[in-house]
């Protein structure tokens, strides 16, 4: 075998949804197909399994989320690339979306949630990494929405072993879409309801966009603790479905948000939790909405924000922080991964691995975008998946994942 043949045998083909300029998700993103190099000493290979489209994502595309990946020409290494289609011309793309002179245009992949399988490891890593463990991402910003990639090994969290995680099977039988979404929204329910106060059985939580994804992991975790939910969801068509699937997860009680600021839920609420007390809410809306939430926690209690679905100011009324002390913060996970040691962030997962094995998790409601790894047609598969990103952004379609084969 020639030298050529050997080093094009050690490569890897892939693709990438990637965006070269910040802007609407179907204008800028493109599939790029490309080949890989070994991992360095201190890096893995890994063929990623799923990767979900979360409105984080599309933010970080528009360029306005608060953590952007630098646009970086190292994905393609001196490997061959080509786009599926031309990259949309801007001022920083224009000159470089002819790639006949093999120039690279700097780019960055999207997505920030995934698990992936390693395929290939580095000689300084082999004592953390084997190839067949399963992996999740350890930050946000590194790129999923992609068929392989190379990663230090720092960057990676372990999905427990094989031994460890199943009795007698392996990685695979636990849904791939569960453990590929577990970085965000498990996460940040299992850090919330941690981290602002201790939770005692019978003590009540209070949250809105309960059918978000967070508020699922809430209401879900919760249960097992025996810690009791106040969830509120938006009053509009269909609305019966969604407090349905909630009972079905576990929740305890549901209330719409036209219901908040009326005396006779004020009374409802005082009814359900007898003398126990609301502790912790949890706010992802904002607006007036939040402040008629925050009115029904009890004293001392903590109103942590995570997210600002309305885009409407959250303002608490300064009765409620003299009078009950109640609490405000915010929580932003990306921020505690970068506050906390890796064994930390390892023990956490483990824990949400912990209850997705004991089945306490329901499997996820989404649709699955096929993303084919092989295919020789990648204009046809840059269509496939940028309609699944257009789906994705209206909120009226539900969660989309894309599913490696």
């Amino acid at each position: 075998m020639s030298i050529a043949a050997s080093a094009d045998k050690d490569m890897t083909r892939a693709t990438a949804l990637v965006y070269a300029s910040y802007g609407r998700p179907t204008e800028v993103l493109r599939v790029l197909k490309h080949t890989l190099q070994p991992p360095a000493d201190d890096s893995v290979q890994v063929q990623f399994l799923a990767a979900p489209i979360n409105p984080a994502d599309i933010n970080q595309i528009e360029g306005v989320y608060p953590l952007k990946p630098p646009m970086t020409s190292q994905l393609y290494s001196s490997s061959p690339f080509s786009f599926a289609s031309s990259l949309p011309p801007t001022s920083s793309t224009s000159a470089l979306s002819d790639t006949s002179d093999h120039q690279h245009p700097a780019v960055a992949v999207a997505g920030n949630e995934g698990v992936a399988k390693v395929i290939k490891v580095g000689a300084k890593v082999g004592h953390i990494f084997r190839v067949g463990d399963w992996v999740v991402m350890g930050s946000s910003g590194l790129g999923t929405w992609r068929s392989h990639g190379n990663f230090k090994a720092s960057a990676l969290t372990k999905v427990r072993s094989v031994e460890k995680m199943t009795d007698g099977g392996d990685s695979s039988s636990l849904d791939v879409v569960q453990l590929a979404t577990l970085t965000v929204n498990p996460c940040t329910a299992y850090r919330m309801l941690r981290d602002f106060r201790t939770l005692s059985p019978g003590d009540y939580i209070i949250q809105n966009g309960a059918n978000s994804g967070v508020g699922e992991a809430v209401i879900q975790f919760a249960k097992p603790l025996n810690v009791k939910t106040i969830n509120i969801i938006r009053n509009r068509p269909g609305h019966e479905q969604v407090a349905e699937r909630l009972r079905q997860l576990g929740a305890t009680h549901i209330l719409t948000d036209d219901q908040l600021g009326k005396p006779e839920t004020k009374e409802l609420v005082k009814s359900w939790t007898q003398k126990n007390e609301i502790k912790l809410g949890f706010n992802c809306v904002g607006g007036k909405p939040t402040t008629e939430m925050a009115r029904l926690l009890s004293k001392n209690a903590h109103l942590i924000t995570y997210g600002a679905m309305s885009r409407q100011p959250l303002i608490l009324p300064a009765s409620l922080q003299i009078f009950k002390n109640i609490h405000a913060s915010g929580f932003w996970l990306s921020a505690w991964d970068d506050q906390h040691a890796p064994e930390e962030r390892q023990e956490m997962i483990d824990h949400v691995l912990d209850a997705m094995r004991q089945g306490q998790f329901a499997q996820i409601n989404c649709s699955k975008n096929q993303w084919s790894a092989t295919t020789s047609d990648t204009v046809a598969l840059e269509d496939r998946l940028l309609e699944a990103v257009k789906t994705a952004s209206s909120s009226e379609h539900g969660k989309q994942v894309f599913v490696m084969e």
